[in-house]
């Protein structure tokens, strides 16, 4: 019997992996800090919808992911493991104990309980294309999923800037888990799902507010189409989150001996289309003053993802569609009916 768990079930991309795998037919355990967490995600309307067997859904309360033996509970019985559950940055966070360290320490402890539990099958860790990338100027060279940048000396022990703790975190994080593997052997495999910028349809937004303040990549995008501007440039590379979903269960049941262990998901896009996408699609909100046109500063990377849409069979969903989609759910959730 194949049981999945899922970190990261109360976040963006998390809480998508989970409906997808739900939609799949698939038992599905996931953590949560607390009882109130948890019922975030059992009550959504997204998975009430689906009017599911007792079975299929179930929680694990774990209070401190980055404690020794955090995971070891929740294990039992688990054949594959999805985990989404790092860290993202949030401006209240501090960048060096609520970014930096609790992405190693959630990954190392996830994977050393999972060395303690037979059954486990797969691990797929939810990294991001950040870890592939260097700090500073991209490089000229494409950059793939397989890509690794060296390591700083000595690393860093403290940060004062949370993008760096992130990058930081996910650039170690890779490095890691590829030693964890030549040193433990582990009787599982282990592969990343590295997307860029996540855009799309997020199902935990409940209201209009939240649309625009759910602590995900999709600020960055209603920012741009609501008059405002990002913190700082952006990578001009994205992933739609129905493929971010999609990928991360066609990894999870992949046979990786003979080909690729990590995959990108992620496709070049232009942000000066995004306002042209809105207007065509929406153009009643932009006269009514809805929607106003933002400003995004690109950063442009040299990213290649060719090997992720062969494992779809298809391209990758457009920056249009996920523009539209985002437009489409701030419009449904502030009741926005006649335009």
């Amino acid at each position: 019997m194949t049981v999945i768990l899922i970190t990261g079930a109360t976040g963006f991309i998390g809480f998508s992996v989970l409906l997808a795998a739900l939609e799949a037919g698939h038992i599905v355990r996931y953590t949560a800090r607390s009882e109130e967490k948890a019922l975030v995600v059992s009550s959504n309307p997204a998975i009430q919808r689906l009017a599911l067997d007792k079975n299929s859904l179930s929680s694990v309360i774990v209070p401190d992911l980055t404690v020794d033996g955090a995971f070891d509970t929740a294990l039992e019985g688990v054949t594959h493991v999805i985990h989404a559950g790092s860290p993202v940055p949030h401006p209240a966070y501090n960048p060096t104990t609520e970014v930096f360290q609790p992405t190693l320490k959630i990954s190392e402890g996830l994977l050393a309980s999972a060395l303690k539990t037979p059954t486990v099958k797969r691990v797929i860790i939810t990294s991001s294309i950040v870890g592939n990338l260097p700090l500073g100027p991209p490089p000229a060279t494409p950059v793939s999923a397989s890509s690794r940048v060296p390591l700083p000396d000595p690393i860093p022990s403290t940060f004062d800037n949370l993008f760096e703790a992130y990058v930081f975190g996910k650039i170690i994080e890779l490095h890691n888990s590829d030693e964890f593997i030549k040193t433990h052997h582990p009787h599982f495999t282990i592969s990343h799902v590295v997307p860029g910028y996540v855009f799309g349809r997020n199902e935990l937004a409940l209201d209009a507010t939240m649309t625009e303040t759910q602590n995900s990549s999709n600020n960055f995008l209603m920012m741009a189409i609501r008059g405002g501007e990002p913190p700082y440039p952006l990578y001009d590379s994205f992933a739609h989150i129905d493929d971010v979903a999609e990928v991360h269960l066609r990894v999870a049941f992949l046979d990786t001996e003979t080909g690729p262990k990590d995959f990108a998901i992620t496709t070049k896009m232009d942000y000066d289309t995004i306002f042209d996408h809105v207007k065509k699609v929406f153009p009643d909100a932009v006269a009514a003053g809805i929607f106003k046109m933002g400003k995004v500063i690109p950063l442009p990377i040299n990213y290649d993802s060719n090997d992720t849409e062969q494992l779809l069979g298809r391209k990758f969903k457009t920056f249009e569609t996920a523009v539209i989609d985002v437009a489409s759910q701030y419009l449904e959730t502030a009741g926005h009916t006649s335009v």
